[in-house]
C-alpha cells in the first residue's frame, strides 16, 4: 500500500465504461475517490465502499468548501487529483490542489473538440485553458488531441487511448442476429447521422432492419435529436443512449461510425469485442483499429463512400462475415486490451509521484 495512497477523480458521473481504470486504480493499491456531479443508479456496486462516491454540492460556495475540507483533511493521503476539463468549475480543482501542494492529472476526453466552438460559454473556456496549462500532466486520449494541446503546452502530454474489458467470447452464435446496421453513439452533428437517414431512405436498404442508440434527454444537441426523430425511416428504429448497450451488440452485425473522430471510439471498441463488424469514416488512426476487408471496411468520408460500404457489407457471404467477425473481436482482444491499458496507466501514475 502507497503511504499517499487516495486517488480523487472529478468526473460527471462513474459510468461502466469507468469500471477498467477503477479495476486498475485498486490494482495499483490506491483507493478511489470519485466526486461526481450526478451518481448513476446501479454505480455503487463499483466500489468497496459507498463513500468512496460523492455527490458535489450544486453551488459555486458550497461545492468549493465541500471540496477544499476534503483535500485539507486527506491531504497527506493524496497521491494525485484527477479532473476533466469540460466545466466551468474544473480550474478550482487545480488551483486547490496546488495551493496544498498535490499533483494533478488532466484527462482529455473530447471537450477538446468544442474549445473553440459557441457550444461552450467564455467561463467554460477558460477554465478548460487553465486545467490544460497548469495541471502537471496533461491525459489525452485520441490522436488529433495531440496537435491541438501543443498549442498551450509542449511539455507533461500523455497519450492512452481507451481500451475495455474483453467480455468473454460474446459472440455468442446462439444470439439472433436481428440488426444489420447499428449506430450507438451521440447524436452530435461531427457523427454525420444525416448520412445514415438518407442511406436507410434508399430502395436497396429497405429490407434491412437497423437501430439508431443515442437519444440524450438532456442532450446540447436538441435539434439533432429532433431531425432524427422527425426523419427516421421505417426500417430504422431510434432508442435512447444506455450506459449498458451489450444487448444491442448482441444482436448487431454491422456497427457504423461515419465520424470526424473514429479512433478509440469507446462504443466501436466494446461493439468489435463482441463480433460487431465495423464500418468507418477514413480518419487519423482508423486504421489502427479497423483493417480493411479483413475485420471491418474503412470509408472515405463521404456519404457516398459510406453507402458503397454498406452496400459491400450486407453482400458478404456468411462464410465471409463469420471472418470479419472473428477477426473484429481478435483485434480488440490483442491490441485494445485492458492489460495493455493497466500497463500504460501504472507508468502515467509513476510519473506523477
Amino acid at each position: 500500500m502507497h503511504m499517499r495512497n487516495k486517488v480523487v477523480i472529478f468526473i460527471d458521473v462513474v459510468a461502466s465504461k469507468n469500471k477498467l481504470q477503477l479495476s486498475a486504480i485498486k490494482e495499483f493499491g490506491y483507493e478511489p475517490n470519485y466526486f461526481v456531479t450526478d451518481i448513476k443508479p446501479g454505480s455503487e456496486c463499483y466500489f468497496e465502499d459507498a463513500a468512496q462516491q460523492q455527490k458535489l454540492e450544486k453551488t459555486f460556495f458550497k461545492r468549493l468548501v465541500q471540496v477544499f475540507f476534503f483535500i485539507k483533511k486527506n491531504r497527506k493521503a493524496i497521491h494525485h487529483v484527477e479532473l476533466f476539463p469540460g466545466g466551468r468549475f474544473s480550474f478550482i480543482y487545480v488551483i486547490l490542489s496546488k495551493l496544498f501542494f498535490l499533483k494533478t492529472l488532466c484527462g482529455e476526453r473530447g471537450d477538446l473538440l468544442y474549445y473553440h466552438q459557441k457550444g461552450y460559454s467564455l467561463p467554460t473556456r477558460v477554465s478548460m485553458w487553465f486545467c490544460y496549462k497548469f495541471s502537471d500532466m496533461v491525459w489525452y486520449r485520441e490522436l488529433y488531441m495531440k496537435a491541438k494541446l501543443e498549442k498551450i503546452r509542449t511539455k507533461g502530454l500523455f497519450f492512452l487511448h481507451n481500451a475495455i474489458e474483453q467480455g468473454a467470447d460474446d459472440r455468442q452464435p446462439a444470439v439472433k442476429k436481428d440488426i444489420d446496421f447499428l449506430w450507438l453513439n451521440r447524436i452530435i452533428p461531427e457523427r454525420k447521422y444525416k448520412w445514415v437517414i438518407n442511406i436507410l431512405k434508399k430502395a436497396e436498404f429497405k429490407h434491412t432492419y437497423n437501430y439508431m442508440v443515442g437519444l440524450l434527454p438532456e442532450s446540447t444537441f436538441v435539434k439533432d435529436q429532433k431531425y432524427v426523430e422527425q426523419n427516421t425511416p421505417s426500417n430504422l428504429t431510434v432508442k435512447p443512449y444506455t450506459d449498458m448497450p451489450f444487448s444491442f451488440y448482441k444482436r448487431a452485425r454491422f456497427f457504423i461510425l461515419p465520424a470526424d473522430v473514429v479512433f478509440a471510439n469507446h462504443a466501436l471498441l466494446e461493439a468489435m469485442s463482441y463480433g460487431v463488424v465495423p464500418l468507418i469514416s477514413r480518419q487519423p488512426g482508423s486504421d489502427l483499429i479497423v483493417d480493411h476487408k479483413i475485420n471491418g471496411f474503412i470509408f472515405e468520408h463521404t456519404e457516398e463512400s459510406m453507402q458503397d460500404s454498406m452496400h459491400k457489407a450486407i453482400a458478404l457471404s456468411s462464410g465471409e462475415y463469420e471472418s470479419y467477425s472473428k477477426n473484429a473481436y481478435q483485434k480488440i482482444k490483442n491490441d485494445f486490451s485492458g492489460t495493455k491499458y493497466i500497463q500504460k496507466l501504472r507508468t502515467l501514475y509513476s510519473m506523477l509521484d
